[in-house]
């Protein structure tokens, strides 16, 4: 029995071992895979083949991505951009329910068919030169073309500009060819145009804008078969189209298509069908309000029966009204209303087989209703739900299913006015997706995001007397006893249990609440957790006060408030802990940028115009800055300028790059950006000492003749420390640069001029103050604070070690990680948008040390360098968004947590994907694979094994007394 605590501990130490640094992908970071905001006539539950029950949701956002949304959970199936990347302000984008499991979508001179299940293309067709597609309809029971499609597209295709046409084309199911096209040429370009498929006709449907023009919409009847004009008729229509897309026609997905308009303010109605001269108006009731908006919902099923609703808004009620058609009367009659309601209402249509239904969503309840009568078919109400405020027009698409003879089962899909997509089953919320953050064009981290309550304890003891002090200090801890029970008591269960909650919380309190706001180009300000797992804490809509016209320029975030800086030179203040409005001061000078220096009594804020020319914000700002900043800026001749800013501004050097170059990017160091060793030692012990000057600036000038040439020069003096030319380069191609310590980094694209082969290089630089080991040059006869303007400073040149890679593709981001002290080492971090992917690059790939032609000896082998390649493969492990695609990356911010081991990295554009990295690994923290149990149980072994041996150590130790 004295050797079971021995065999105990030997048991506890065969026990399986666990990595410590075990892969945490998917566990310290976060993606939105975003499509933007969906169009209302792009947005539908569909089937994606036709032996299922299970639809999917699919829609074209307004940044013209197409994509398939799981019902179940929000997840992202699969998307394409339909333009290649996302654009702003595709609104004209189309997309309709093809057969056989298939889609089909138009954009721009593209009609494109997908797989409905995985995305895959199927066929394209291309519209003519010179137009854009502003409309597309199916045609069904056309005869069998290839592979047994038995359904035609018909296209609209408008003039882009004076001299090319407007045509209508009737496109084979395959996309092999156009069967017939339709040119016009007495549209002007600028018209309204759009198109409906009824019967056995193609109705073209015009209408011109402007002072001159008459209130008539002219319509082309086309035969079906063969595209032929049959007929053309002129319907008045007043000022106002309520049809979708700002249009006349409305209801172009069913089988009752019809004009609809009305004069502000909606005192009536004007209703046609197409193939009918008769025109039907209508009184509104007003109910007493001024009517601000009226919207039609309406079936898209060509089964459904042809009824549709009237949403009506006033500034402080909504109704709707509920018509049904008869078409072949053309005759247009008032079924009945539903109550208005203070609340904001969404409607939506659904249909099973001829039925249709209408969807009525509040903030408090969802109720559905029959087209044919205005008792409620069912009611669910939404406990604890709020709309958060916005500007956009909020629509929903709604899925309606029967569960017997009096039950039914209602899947909404909302977007509201504040930018989320959501679905809501039967009154309970399933999912939302922030589809705002798409939109994000600039941000800031926020370093006091969450306040720190113990801190402002501290701070408040140390600002009065000790007496004081010690009587608020002996109260917090008393406060603090009051929670000792409950510590003890969850003592067992954070040692014994683990929670995803747990491993959460215990990160956070390591690495830090890292927050970041966000700007939007809708005029939002969005307040997001950029930790584990990006949740938005607060969103604030400005648009109301942003004039139209006005950008948000910069963000900047400190001492509980968030300062936006507008293009104008106006200042909105917002709380940094809830969004509210704190202030809003007009400003006098137009900002362009805008730069935070050191200041009196905080950071001053430096404008710069249009023409290059800083300015102190004294108009809003003005705190006074400290002498000595210096700032480069770019003119518009392409001509940079270095400045002393003080309590003055003076123009201490310009630089003019040589003929036919123009500067277009100046990049200086981050503003956070700590050295922790002054040289690098070498394999033999010896030092080369790095060149670290602040005051360092890069600047890229391009040439018209695809040239492009870097400088590296003082700011202090302009002089001129390191330049490079390159040519060949890729007009279009992006040439992100980055600066930091002692070496710079920088990407281009270029061709070669024989084979017209594209190449893209990464150029890496390093800087120190001489070539050779253990000396500092010109730099070790000066005193430790020095002037650039001393002779042997302005003498002093770095030596500059270069070295250029070959990727595999173009780079359009570079940016380097942080740490806070700088003592682990930096990775490079590119943004790949060909591969949808960001990587990290050692600094340890990139060392232009590297021998060339010749392996490593045993001296370089031991500071670790590797032999040189010219080709830089970028590894696997690298991807820090491992297997996720972020979409249209603009920009990658990186910031210092708590752990000098891990960088906070922040990426946004249209994607929004945030991740720690830790370039030297995680040597201040225990990894995933950390097991507490079994640290816990070997412990405990350790100590039964001890009490268990004691009695035979204390046997043989006075047996051996005895012998000795």
């Amino acid at each position: 029995m004295r050797w079971h605590g021995a065999v105990a501990v030997v048991t506890t130490l065969l026990l399986p071992a666990h990595a410590i640094f075990a892969d945490e992908a998917y566990h310290i970071d976060f993606h939105h895979a975003l499509l933007g905001s969906p169009q209302p006539h792009t947005t539908f539950f569909h089937k994606p083949y036709s032996n299922t029950n299970a639809s999917l949701l699919y829609t074209v956002s307004d940044k013209a991505v197409l994509g398939a949304v799981n019902p179940k959970d929000g997840s992202l199936l699969w998307r394409q951009p339909l333009a290649g990347q996302p654009v702003s302000n595709a609104s004209s984008s189309y997309l309709i329910a093809g057969e056989n499991g298939q889609l089909v979508s138009g954009h721009d001179r593209t009609v494109a068919c997908w797989d409905a299940q995985d995305g895959r293309l199927v066929w394209d067709f291309t519209a003519p030169e010179g137009t854009r597609i502003a409309g597309l309809q199916a045609i069904n029971g056309v005869e069998p073309v290839t592979g047994g499609v038995t359904q035609d597209f018909v296209v609209l295709a408008v003039a882009a500009h004076s001299n090319a046409h407007t045509t209508v084309a009737r496109i084979a199911g395959d996309g092999s060819q156009a069967r017939w096209q339709h040119a016009d040429s007495s549209t002007s370009h600028g018209s309204s145009a759009s198109i409906a498929v009824a019967g056995d006709h193609i109705y073209y449907i015009t209408t011109s804008h402007g002072l001159l023009s008459s209130n008539k919409a002219n319509i082309v009847s086309l035969d079906k078969a063969t595209g032929k004009d049959v007929g053309q008729t002129s319907t008045p229509v007043d000022s106002e189209p309520l049809g979708s897309e700002g249009r006349y026609l409305t209801a172009v997905c069913s089988n009752f298509p019809f004009l609809i308009s009305a004069e502000k303010p909606y005192k009536s109605l004007r209703l046609s069908l197409l193939d009918k001269a008769k025109v039907t108006t209508f009184a509104v009731d007003d109910k007493g309000e001024e009517i601000v908006d009226i919207a039609v919902v309406h079936p898209c099923h060509p089964a459904a029966a042809s009824h549709f609703l009237l949403h009506i808004k006033s500034k402080n009620r909504q109704w709707a009204e509920v018509y049904h058609l008869n078409v072949k009367a053309a005759e247009f009659k008032k079924a009945y209303s539903l109550p208005a309601t203070g609340e904001k209402s969404v409607f939506a249509a659904g249909n099973i087989e001829e039925t249709v239904f209408f969807t009525r969503s509040t903030e408090t309840e969802v109720s559905l209703y029959s087209s044919e009568s205005h008792g409620q078919l069912a009611r669910w109400s939404r406990p604890n739900f709020k709309i958060s405020p916005g500007s956009l027009r909020p629509h929903a698409t709604a899925e309606i299913v029967s569960r017997g003879k009096a039950s039914y089962a209602v899947r909404v899909a909302e977007f509201s006015s504040s930018g989320n997509w959501s679905l809501v089953r039967n009154g309970e919320l399933q999912w939302s997706r922030p589809e705002q953050l798409a939109y994000t064009t600039i941000a800031a981290w926020d370093e006091n995001g969450v306040p720190d309550a113990l801190a402002g304890e501290l701070d408040l003891e140390a600002s009065v007397n000790p007496l004081t002090a010690y009587g608020h200090r002996l109260k917090r801890h008393l406060h603090d006893m009051t929670g000792l029970p409950k510590y003890l008591q969850s003592i067992p269960d954070s040692i014994l249990k683990s929670s995803p909650d747990a491993d959460a919380t215990a990160r956070q309190n390591l690495v830090g609440t890292k927050l970041v706001v966000l700007g939007t180009s809708r005029k939002e300000v969005i307040a997001l957790d950029a930790t584990v797992p990006g949740n938005i804490r607060w969103q604030a809509d400005l648009s109301a006060t942003i004039p139209e016209g006005i950008e948000m320029k910069s963000i900047a975030s400190g001492s509980g408030r968030v300062s936006i800086y507008l293009s104008d030179g106006s200042l909105i203040v917002l709380n940094s802990t809830n969004g509210n409005l704190l202030e809003h001061k007009s400003g006098t000078i137009p900002l362009n940028k805008l730069i935070q220096i050191p200041g009196r009594p905080s950071p001053a804020v430096i404008k710069v115009g249009n023409d290059g020319v800083p300015h102190p914000a004294t108009d809003f700002a003005p705190n006074t800055a400290v002498e000595g900043n210096i700032v480069v800026t770019i003119n518009p001749e392409g001509k940079a300028i270095g400045w002393t800013i003080g309590q003055n501004v003076e123009k201490t050097w310009i630089l003019q790059p040589q003929p036919g170059f123009k500067i277009v990017n100046a990049v200086s160091r981050a503003e956070h950006d700590p050295v922790a060793s002054i040289g690098r030692v070498l394999g033999d012990r010896h030092v080369l000492y790095k060149y670290l000057n602040p005051n360092v600036a890069l600047l890229l000038a391009k040439s018209d003749s695809n040239a492009l040439t870097i400088y590296l020069v003082d700011a202090v003096t302009g002089s001129i420390l390191h330049t490079a030319t390159h040519t060949g380069i890729l007009p279009s191609s992006l040439t992100p640069a980055v600066l930091s310590e002692n070496w710079l980094a920088y990407t281009f694209t270029s061709v070669n001029p024989t084979t017209s082969a594209l190449s893209t290089q990464l150029i890496i630089s390093e800087l120190y103050e001489s070539a050779r080991p253990n000396d500092r040059a010109l730099l070790s006869s000066l005193s430790t604070n020095y002037s650039s303007f001393d002779p042997d400073a302005a003498a002093a040149r770095p030596h500059v070690l270069s070295q250029s890679f070959t990727v595999a593709e173009p780079i359009s981001h570079l940016t380097v990680s942080q740490t806070a002290q700088g003592i682990t080492s930096r990775q490079l971090l590119a943004t790949l948008p060909n591969s949808q992917a960001i990587v990290g690059i050692p600094r340890e790939l990139l060392d232009p040390r590297r021998p060339v032609d010749r392996d490593v000896n045993a001296t370089e082998r031991e500071e670790g360098l590797l032999r040189y390649s010219p080709v830089l493969d970028l590894s696997p492990q690298g991807y820090l968004t491992h297997e996720r695609e972020v979409l249209g990356i603009e920009n990658v911010l990186s910031s210092p947590s708590l752990l000098e081991s891990t960088s906070v990295v922040f990426a946004f554009g249209h994607d929004v994907f945030g991740t720690s990295v830790t370039p030297s690994m995680a040597f201040d923290v225990l990894g995933k694979g950390f097991n507490k149990g079994q640290l816990v149980l070997t412990v405990l072994a350790l100590g039964v094994g001890t009490l268990a041996l004691r009695p035979f150590v204390r046997r043989r130790g006075v047996e051996g007394r005895w012998r000795a």
